[in-house]
């Protein structure tokens, strides 16, 4: 019965351990939004690579999860959970956006042009406040003769720009503009290649044709961030003219401190020999002896027969009374030798 009883605890703590580590792997895959939520909707035409469970982001940090995504006359309804600290108005934005070059997708909000009210819990972003999603297999494949012709670094360079453009990345048309210079000099020579690209990208203008909404959100996106720059163009050109200053000013301090900081490193004698110019002769004696000092401190350490000496008559106490006390306690708890308390059995 014992036995059949500690197997079934066993059982018990085991089951309750497998269950605590499931739901913890399972909350982790999850990827539950953390404090209380709200929950919105939004129309798309178009959600391609989208999936249950990915990220809402606001200015690329995730502030939610979308939780379903289904038909709803002929468009996508996606429903979508956002921490309850963030407020979505009436002038939101709500892109699919590409996270990644392996197709991973999240949906993007940002803010709109003019002012707008705020969302309630449960409120619908119609659809012509959001930006669809775009199958940017549609220009690779315009691309593949190209790509089998490349290296694979180029591949990755080229589609890595692409994607970055499209989302209104600035910085990223430079690098495009540089892949497409490479790809011209690599295409110089196979006429054939060339032949075939040209009838892929037709279809590809088909393709960008649809896309005008995203380029004038980059166009837009560039022209916002290029008129706050002049906008504070004045406080760009003070704070320089502070930097050129405090940089005026280290360099004054380094050169008037650097020749006394030179002759201090090469002087001669060094820092520590300056330092232990009185001792230095005692301090080599030192140093001299201590491997000999550590020898002797390793063989009494160590055990051996060695020549001992016993102290047997030696008492220590604080107080006369306290220890006589001490030897009568011992005496009483070991009966039948009194001399055990006088003696250890070395000097018995």
């Amino acid at each position: 019965m014992r036995k059949q009883r500690g197997a079934v605890i066993g059982l018990a703590l085991f089951t309750a351990f497998s269950v605590t580590v499931t739901w913890m792997v399972f909350a982790t895959l999850q990827r539950n939004v953390s404090g209380p939520t709200n929950t919105y909707s939004a129309v798309f035409t178009d959600v391609s690579g989208l999936k249950e469970g990915d990220d809402v982001r606001v200015a690329g940090v995730r502030v939610g999860r979308v939780d379903t995504i289904e038909l709803a006359g002929g468009q996508a309804k996606v429903t979508f959970r956002v921490q309850r600290d963030q407020t979505l108005f009436t002038n939101t934005v709500a892109s699919v956006t590409y996270q990644n070059i392996i197709g991973q997708r999240y949906v993007g909000l940002t803010e709109g042009a003019g002012t707008g009210q705020e969302l309630r819990d449960g409120a619908e972003l119609p659809r012509d406040r959001t930006t669809p999603s775009f199958d940017i297999s549609y220009m690779l494949n315009g691309f593949e003769p190209l790509f089998t012709e490349l290296d694979p670094q180029q591949v990755d360079n080229l589609t890595n720009a692409v994607v970055q453009a499209f989302q209104g990345d600035q910085g990223s048309l430079l690098a495009l503009t540089t892949q497409a210079s490479t790809l011209a000099s690599t295409l110089a020579g196979p006429d054939q290649v060339l032949g075939e690209l040209i009838t892929n990208l037709d279809r590809l203008m088909v393709t960008l044709a649809g896309q005008s909404e995203h380029l004038k959100t980059m166009l837009h996106q560039s022209q916002s961030a290029l008129a706050a720059l002049a906008s504070r163009r004045g406080e760009l050109i003070a704070s320089m003219g502070s930097i050129t200053a405090t940089v005026q000013r280290l360099s004054r301090i380094v050169a008037a401190v650097t020749p006394d900081l030179q002759q201090f490193i090469e002087r001669e004698p060094g820092f520590l020999q300056h330092g232990l110019t009185d001792g230095r002769a005692r301090f080599a004696f030192m140093a001299a002896n201590v491997p000999l000092l550590l020898k002797g401190l390793a063989r009494v350490t160590q055990e051996g027969s060695y020549i001992n000496a016993y102290a047997c008559d030696v008492d220590l106490g604080l107080w006369r009374g306290l220890f006589n006390w001490f030897r009568a306690f011992v005496v009483a708890a070991t009966p039948g030798n009194g001399n055990e308390v006088w003696h250890s059995p070395i000097c018995r």
